[in-house]
């Protein structure tokens, strides 16, 4: 006999809360009315409100921001990038990320406006970092060197970005602000190719150099 999932139930259960409150949203904004608003259009209880989202709207603009994630794990996704180089799948896979979080400009703008505020950076900076996280692996990114990092904080760079392009100026300036940052980081890999030495190892040496400076001051 199989017994239910408890997590996903619970996930269901995010994914319906935070639905009924993004109908507030673009109204009210990402806060505690339009989390209460929600919770009184499914009837919950303050026990189950505090057990969906026990950091209140923070835990649904995370919960929508995931939801918004989830496109580039579907099947469809992966039928469309087989076939496509690196370049073309980072491209693609940032463009319907893009599309999928502002398919309602109003909830898109209202959620930005939310996870710019300092109070909010570092959740901000997680999930930013977790969905260019999704889109290498996708894209066939297996580095673990300082590639690895760099190669998700360009991404990150350019959804943020773009996204701020899509919200001001339209689709078509998201769009090409995605090529020309593509374009500008594939010059850059081209010019550090050429280099002696990879900016990276300068950086490492640099931070070892001021590692062992202030080892030896603190021991003098």
């Amino acid at each position: 006999m199989s017994h239910p999932d408890p997590l996903s139930g619970l996930k269901a259960a995010e994914s319906r809360l935070a639905q009924a409150v993004s109908a507030y949203i673009p109204s009210l904004g990402v806060n505690r009315q339009s989390l209460e608003a929600g919770v009184r259009v499914l009837g919950l209880s303050e026990g189950e409100r505090d057990l969906i989202a026990p950091h209140g709207a923070a835990d649904i603009a995370a919960i929508l921001w995931r939801e918004y994630d989830s496109v580039l794990l579907s099947a469809e996704t992966a039928d469309r990038l087989s076939g496509m180089k690196v370049r073309e799948k980072i491209g693609y896979l940032i463009n319907l990320r893009l599309d999928t979080g502002a398919a309602d400009e109003k909830l898109a703008t209202r959620l930005m406006g939310f996870f710019a505020l300092p109070v909010h950076a570092a959740l901000y900076h997680r999930l930013l970092w977790q969905t260019a996280d999704t889109i290498w692996r996708l894209a066939g990114d297996t580095a673990l060197d300082e590639n690895h990092y760099s190669k998700r904080l360009i991404v990150s760079g350019i959804l943020t970005t773009a996204m701020m392009s899509r919200l001001s100026r339209g689709r078509d300036a998201q769009v090409e602000q995605v090529n020309r940052n593509i374009e500008q980081v594939m010059a850059y890999e081209k010019f550090k190719a050429k280099l002696p030495v990879k900016p990276e190892e300068v950086l490492l040496n640099v931070a070892k150099s001021l590692g062992r400076l202030r080892f030896r001051n603190a021991a003098a």
